[in-house]
């Protein structure tokens, strides 16, 4: 048989999504005429020379170890580049904001930020109100930048007001820091 130029055995994959910490192992599934050398780039980078090493392993993954990892293969008849993977690192972050108090008159809509939070992918908000659950109904709606709005607010809106962010790709579920809601009666609308 002659000298064959390298080949792979498997195409590139979709996206992946890994966990921040966890190991990971890609692997190079090359075939041609021996001595076959590897080299792995990351985001048109490389990250490695030439070795007869065909995995490249990282230990503990951080989320900077994000990116698009190509595998190069050569040996003395040529080279080839395969794109082989869109690696993505979930993660989820400590709420960045301390307690927060706001003041509403009464009978104006309140409109409640959700806490910032850092997380890959965008995490599940849900508000809650005094331990409960806020249910959207004709006064009270959570917009799609996860918002509360509570239209023609009354005295007995005022209270605690948090959320509850979960990374469903990590399972990870944080809770904000609260946002106090006054609300001030007629009397005190010239105050505000």
């Amino acid at each position: 048989m002659g000298n064959i130029a390298p080949y792979f055995k498997t195409e590139a994959g979709a996206a992946q999504t890994h966990l921040e910490g966890n190991r990971l192992v890609l692997t190079c599934l090359a075939e041609g005429s021996w001595p076959l050398e590897f080299k792995w780039i990351r985001n048109s980078s490389d990250i490695t020379e030439y070795t007869p090493e065909y995995r490249y392993t990282i230990t503990s993954l951080k989320r900077e170890d994000a990116g698009v990892y190509q595998c190069a293969v050569r040996n003395r008849m040529g080279a080839l580049i395969q794109t082989r993977a869109d690696v993505r690192v979930a993660y989820m972050d400590n709420f960045a904001e301390l307690e927060q108090r706001k003041t509403v008159s009464q009978g104006r809509a309140a409109v409640l930020n959700p806490p910032a939070v850092t997380s890959y992918p965008r995490p599940q908000v849900t508000w809650f109100r005094d331990g409960f659950k806020i249910i959207p109904n004709h006064r009270v709606a959570i917009t799609l930048d996860n918002q509360l709005v509570v239209l023609g607010t009354a005295a007995a809106d005022a209270g605690r007001y948090y959320v509850q962010a979960v990374n469903e790709r990590n399972g990870e579920n944080k809770t904000s820091p609260s946002i106090y809601l006054s609300i001030a009666g007629k009397f005190m609308q010239h105050l505000i």
